[in-house]
């Protein structure tokens, strides 16, 4: 039988790239026409929720006023969508409630939760995935607040602090040598010599920098030209494949060659230079490498290595890793802010849980009520961890929160041993 409380449950449930490997995550992946349908079934025995579902990640946050059910339902719920109980287990999820759903949620925003820490792609995802809930109307009051505020310090972090700049990746690497050479990519022609996933990353972040026009080249000409046709379906841009055989007759046309093949041995020579007249930028992010180290010898050639991307790469790292403290700083706030909100939903006067409007009293009864939970808050916060993810011990919390409030507003907790 159905049994509810009056206070909503937040809780988190996910796969991600900390407790799954790719070939388990792709399994579990949920396509973004499927959200629709996973929503529809969620909403079922929920009363608000969203699904985040990347390459690294599929996170489902909810909020529920059922205590007859737990988080293992829901793990068996997204299992069962994806048609993958042959496959992936209960264990392969994480699973979180009150507090540590709404770190989680802040960590991924932020980006602390990915991958590549100052991943910039992931605060834009987690906003088309609240935006897409909300078009379905499985969004409510308390997952809006959380989310609101989520973007809030997603966009602070990257404003305030170091932890989005920079890059990151050796293809961005590559990217930002060029740009800290050559001063712009805007009238600049690249050749990109091999068309494999670092050529691709490559290509994809010259074009972020409005690159002039783009030359590809590849042993095996139709991989160049898949490449050049896939980045053209992604955006506009001036770009053609050019005959590997022909390569050596575009360099004096060049500004800039990266080059990132499995040759075993270079594909270019000192002596390829020998009638250059324009300065030219070379990346050699292969290994072994692409390009002689002789050709540095040239006067017209200067030469980059994969070592001087992974001095650029380690030095922003080290940057962006001194600002975690500062990041976490902020994710802490935020989220007293929130569960102060999010406690206060239960103690608030009747008339306010239904929506209508404060008069002066109920206003300094609300005043009260917060002045009581930043009092308590983190007493409060170390006991609803120790909970976990026991949906009835969440409402124990806030049944011993309203009694004591009721009590005393000068009331403070005080841990059971």
């Amino acid at each position: 039988m159905e049994t509810t409380t009056n206070q909503s449950i937040l809780f988190a449930i996910g796969i991600n790239h900390k407790t799954a490997p790719v070939e388990f995550r792709e399994r579990i992946y949920v396509q973004d026409v499927e959200i629709p349908a996973l929503l529809g079934e969620l909403r079922k025995t929920l009363d608000e929720a969203v699904v985040i579902s990347t390459c690294n990640r599929i996170e489902i946050y909810g909020v529920t006023s059922r205590t007859d059910i737990d988080l293992d339902f829901y793990k068996d719920l997204v299992i069962d969508f994806k048609n993958a109980r042959d496959f992936i287990r209960r264990d392969d999820f994480f699973g979180m409630i009150s507090c540590a759903a709404c770190q989680q949620l802040f960590r991924v925003t932020t980006s602390l939760d990915s991958k590549i820490v100052g991943d910039m792609q992931i605060l834009g995802q987690v906003r088309d995935s609240f935006q897409l809930a909300e078009r379905h109307r499985s969004t409510g009051k308390v997952l809006n607040q959380m989310f609101q505020r989520s973007f809030k310090i997603g966009k602070q972090v990257r404003t305030e602090t170091n932890l989005h700049k920079g890059a990151v990746s050796i293809s961005s690497a590559a990217v930002e040598l060029a740009l800290k050479t050559l001063g712009t990519l805007a009238n600049k022609n690249v050749l990109i010599i091999g068309a494999g996933n670092m050529a691709r990353l490559t290509a994809e972040s010259l074009l972020k920098k409005n690159v002039g026009k783009i030359f590809i080249t590849n042993r095996t000409r139709a991989h160049a030209d898949e490449l050049l046709e896939s980045l053209k379906a992604e955006g506009e841009f001036k770009g053609e494949v050019v005959d590997f055989t022909e390569l050596k007759k575009h360099l004096n046309e060049t500004d800039l060659v990266i080059s990132s093949t499995s040759s075993p041995a270079p594909i270019i020579e000192k002596a390829d230079f020998a009638a250059q007249t324009n300065k030219i930028l070379l990346i050699d992010i292969a290994v072994p490498r692409d390009i002689a180290p002789e050709t540095a010898e040239c006067a017209a050639v200067e030469l980059k290595n994969i070592d001087d991307l992974n001095a650029i790469v380690d030095k922003n790292h080290q940057r962006r890793m001194s600002d975690l403290p500062l990041v976490q700083q902020i994710i802490m706030r935020e989220m007293s802010d929130f569960l102060i909100w999010y406690y206060s939903l239960p103690l608030l006067p009747a008339k306010m849980r239904g929506g209508a409007k404060p008069d002066a009293e109920t206003q300094k009864e609300i005043v009260r009520v917060k002045e009581f939970l930043l009092g308590n808050l983190p007493q409060l916060h170390k006991l609803a961890m120790q909970k976990g993810t026991d949906f009835a011990g969440h409402i124990e919390v806030v049944n011993k929160l309203t009694a004591m409030k009721e009590a005393s507003v000068e009331a403070r907790f005080e841990i059971e041993a």
